[in-house]
């Protein structure tokens, strides 16, 4: 009997402490049993998208990558800098004494051709001077063409050919007038009918000479009057002829170079003139064919004394 009750109340202990189990939901695994609570379903389900999520980001991290092209990589252009320019600023002008006066600056004047050559210089532009000896026939015209030395050698004032050959005086092509030479070279024919440069053979008389010892030229700018220093004859020499060539003087930029030609003329010089010309001076040369000898000349140099 007591041994029976015992076990009663054993029983009935372990069914008390389980109905208590049950009443307050302790119970966490097992058999789910119907009536479970909404705590054990939110649970497992919890746990069930946290496995699936754990499985998803597994895989994703494993699948291969797809290759995006990248852009592709566009230079920018170079911007250009701007530059600064060193601007120098302008030296402070000097203080002058106002009563000095401004220096002087070397400026070529303007030359006008005299009223008296200007319509004959309309007409013929190769026009550059004029040349007399006063109670001769010498009165003519004097051109100037350095592109065709000899281009009035035959031929008249208005450029038409001669037919009586006597041409029009001329200065040679290697003179210049402005600058003007040293020395101008004046060429004309000798005619035998008295006319152009015939009358410079009349100078192998000092007689002739001394009714005529100055000639005037004129250039187109200014008049002159020229004593002559020289009256020689000579003749045109062979290039390879070592000699004085009274022809190739037309300038001196040394007065060794002037005293030498004048030395020469002088040497050769058919009688005393009495004349000489110093560095500096301004001269004319008239040349001729004259016939004593082969491609004989004779020549008159002058120099300029107004």
């Amino acid at each position: 009997m007591s041994s029976s009750n015992g076990k009663d109340n054993k029983n009935k202990s372990l069914t008390d402490k389980k109905s208590k189990s049950s009443k307050h939901g302790i119970k966490l695994f097992g058999n789910t049993e119907k009536g479970s609570s909404p705590l054990k379903n939110h649970t497992i389900t919890l746990i069930i998208a946290a496995v699936a999520m754990m499985i998803g980001i597994t895989i994703f991290a494993n699948m291969p990558k797809k290759m995006t092209p990248e852009p592709p990589t566009v230079t920018p252009a170079p911007t250009a800098v701007p530059t600064t320019e060193l601007t120098v600023a302008p030296a402070a002008a000097t203080p002058t004494d106002p009563t000095t006066p401004p220096p002087t600056q070397d400026v070529e004047p303007i030359l006008e051709i005299l009223p008296q050559y200007l319509p004959l210089h309309q007409e013929n532009s190769d026009l550059a001077g004029w040349l007399k000896i006063e109670g001769t026939v010498v009165d003519y015209p004097v051109m100037h063409t350095p592109d065709d030395g000899e281009f009035y050698l035959y031929r008249t004032f208005d450029k038409k050919d001669d037919p009586s050959n006597q041409g029009t005086l001329f200065i040679d092509k290697n003179c210049t007038m402005n600058p003007r030479s040293t020395n101008l070279l004046v060429h004309g024919h000798n005619m035998r009918n008295g006319t152009m440069f015939n009358t410079l053979i009349k100078y192998k008389k000092e007689s002739f000479y001394k009714e005529h010892p100055v000639f005037e030229f004129d250039t187109l700018y200014e008049t002159g009057k020229y004593e002559i220093v020289s009256v020689f004859l000579s003749q045109i020499y062979y290039e390879t002829d070592e000699v004085f060539k009274f022809y190739h003087f037309y300038n001196a930029d040394t007065q060794e170079e002037f005293d030498e030609f004048i030395r020469n003329i002088k040497a050769l010089e058919l009688y005393d003139t009495g004349v000489t010309a110093q560095f500096g001076d301004l001269l004319v040369t008239l040349s001729t064919c004259e016939y004593s000898r082969a491609n004989g000349r004779i020549v008159v140099v002058g120099r300029l004394i107004q």
